[in-house]
């Protein structure tokens, strides 16, 4: 796997995390840092994932990307959601946020998929 896939993957998984950054505030997830710090964090977990998005489709399989980067999005939300205190009941409108955190993980690894998998 080139490096420039590489690079292309981490961009486009940037670009999307960025632009999650419009459906967060809807989400009720705290905003308590600047702007450029934000980045930085998107930056980093873009590389992050994009370095575990290469591991699998470069060396583990090509299959069931869903399932482990569903599973890696799953184990971010539990046991707390990220709004920092644990509800005593699940209510559906925390639920579907968290349904929603997930699925922001999710297409980031369908967006690896479709820049690292092999053709």
């Amino acid at each position: 796997m080139g490096l420039s896939r590489l690079v292309g993957g981490w961009i486009a998984v940037f670009v999307w995390l960025l632009l999650w950054e419009v459906v967060a505030p809807r989400l009720g997830a705290a905003r308590n840092s600047t702007r450029l710090h934000r980045a930085r964090v998107h930056l980093g977990e873009a590389l992050l994932l994009t370095l575990l998005g290469g591991l699998w489709f470069g060396s583990l399989g090509a299959g069931g990307w869903w399932l482990v980067f569903g599973l890696v999005g799953a184990l971010r939300e539990w046991p707390v959601p990220h709004g920092g205190r644990m509800p005593g009941r699940s209510d559906p409108i925390s639920l579907a946020a968290s349904v929603l955190r997930v699925s922001r993980t999710l297409v980031a690894g369908g967006l690896l998929a479709w820049r690292l998998a092999p053709a």
